[in-house]
């Protein structure tokens, strides 16, 4: 089993990710602020200077690959500002996500291939107020050929992840209130497919969790419904507001009716993972021997009537 996005990024030595997240976690336990809310001033902070630090490393990579004249040149070009704000983008979600993981117990979900077919195929009838997960944040990991060519339904172009279909799909979860006075409650998706050495797509989007309105509709809702974050995230990172609107791309908010099947299996997995226990199997520290395996413990997500 291929180590997860999560554990490939938190064994990166120059990220120092995994000290950052201990650090920021205990942080957090004592002001109290390790319930997720979309607005958390605190989380705000800790997210905040982890972005700025990660495009400060990802800046000192660039220059290293190139002359000192080579990167001036280089940091003019519409392309140095499109590739910080997708990096900062990433990495904005990224450290909220593991953050929330690592701080509630690195809840991972295994799905296999005819789990998964049963997923894209079953409509989600449930509503929005029924939908919750054990733990505010959760991983699932799809090994199926079938999930990664919904994944990447409705391009336009075509994506050479899509040549790679024994990749797995590493999806982090995150269930927040809007806001401490609201009961409003929003679900973020972080989706990446990719091997032990490369990212092949990364994509983002946000659900807002209408209580009578069913999951199918939800997943429906038009393009409104996508995170809106791009111009928050040039500005943390110092590039003027709006200088390349068309650089920024915000997250992913690509998301058409064609999707509906990927994101019905991710929402469907972490369904069924909560509500019949009787479909999952447990699987303790996976291929622990192998240094490139993953070394998370496992829930599988087994075919209806296994």
């Amino acid at each position: 089993m291929q180590p997860t996005y999560y554990e490939r990024l938190l064994a990166a030595s120059q990220l120092k990710l995994a000290s950052i997240l201990d650090g920021d976690i205990a942080r957090l336990k004592a002001a109290g602020s390790l319930v997720p809310v979309a607005e958390d001033s605190s989380l705000a902070d800790c997210r905040d200077r982890y972005v700025k630090d990660a495009i400060v490393e990802f800046k000192q990579t660039l220059a290293s690959s190139m002359s000192a004249e080579q990167f001036e040149r280089f940091q003019q070009t519409p392309s140095f500002h499109e590739a910080l704000v997708q990096r900062a983008t990433q990495q904005y979600w990224t450290y909220e996500t593991f953050l929330y993981l690592r701080a509630h117990g690195e809840r991972t979900l295994h799905v296999g291939p005819e789990a998964s077919s049963e997923l894209l195929a079953t409509p989600l009838e449930i509503r929005g107020g029924d939908f919750t997960l054990e733990v505010p944040a959760a991983m699932v990991v799809f090994d199926s050929a079938d999930v990664v060519d919904a994944f990447y339904a409705g391009e336009r172009r075509t994506s050479p992840g899509r040549h790679h279909p024994d990749a797995a799909l590493c999806v982090l979860a995150l269930e927040l209130l809007a806001n401490t006075v609201s009961r409003e409650r929003r679900f973020r998706v972080l989706s990446v497919h990719g091997d032990g050495q490369k990212d092949y797509r990364v994509e983002v989007r946000q659900f807002f969790l209408a209580d009578k309105l069913p999951l199918e509709d939800i997943l429906d809702a038009e393009e409104r419904n996508a995170w809106d974050g791009g111009e928050e995230v040039e500005q943390l990172i110092g590039l003027p507001a709006c200088k390349l609107a068309w650089a920024s791309r915000k997250a992913d908010s690509g998301f058409y009716a064609a999707k509906t099947p990927y994101y019905r299996a991710v929402l469907g997995a972490l369904h069924y993972a909560g509500t019949m226990p009787q479909r999952l199997s447990w699987h303790p520290n996976a291929c622990p021997s192998n240094e490139e395996a993953s070394a998370l413990g496992y829930s599988e997500l087994l075919p209806v009537g296994a």
